[in-house]
This record gives structure tokens, C-alpha cells and sequence, in this order.
């Protein structure tokens, strides 16, 4: 049986966690290769900080995301959720 509070208002508000989740990895990735990108321009040494820069954002936004999704996740085993 479902509680008042598991209504069609919480599936919106766990959907838009999700987008969050998933705008912040963009952001994060985005980011970091604009800066090794502007760092680049500063010390003419194109593509390395571009490079670098992008796989340290998607390492930082991927952290970020599988922390995010494994909290999520805890957080919904304990409400008693289907895995």
C-alpha cells in the first residue's frame, strides 16, 4: 500500500534529482575542458591541457554521479523500494 507520501509528486521530484544529476556531470565535464582549454590558450601548449582537462572533469563528474546514484539508491532500499 502506497503512503501519502509516494504519490505522483514524488516520482516528478526523484525525476528532476536525476536531471540534476545528470546537468551537473555535463557542467562539471564542461567546465574543466574550458579551463584546460582557456589554460592552453594562455600557455600555447594546445591540445594537452584540453585533453587533460576533459578526462579530469569526466573522472570528477563521474565520482560525483556514482556517489549521487549510490546515495539515491541506499536511500531508496531503506524506504523498503524494489532494487
Amino acid at each position: 500500500m502506497k503512503t501519502p507520501s509516494e504519490g505522483p509528486n514524488q516520482a516528478i521530484g526523484e525525476g528532476y534529482a536525476m536531471v540534476a544529476v545528470g546537468m551537473t556531470f555535463a557542467l562539471t565535464l564542461t567546465g574543466a575542458a574550458l579551463l584546460g582549454f582557456w589554460l592552453d590558450r594562455r600557455l600555447e601548449t594546445l591540445p594537452l591541457f584540453t585533453i587533460l582537462g576533459t578526462f579530469v572533469g569526466m573522472a570528477m563528474g563521474g565520482y560525483w554521479l556514482w556517489a549521487r546514484v549510490t546515495a539515491e539508491s541506499d536511500r531508496h532500499r531503506e524506504r523498503g523500494g524494489e532494487e
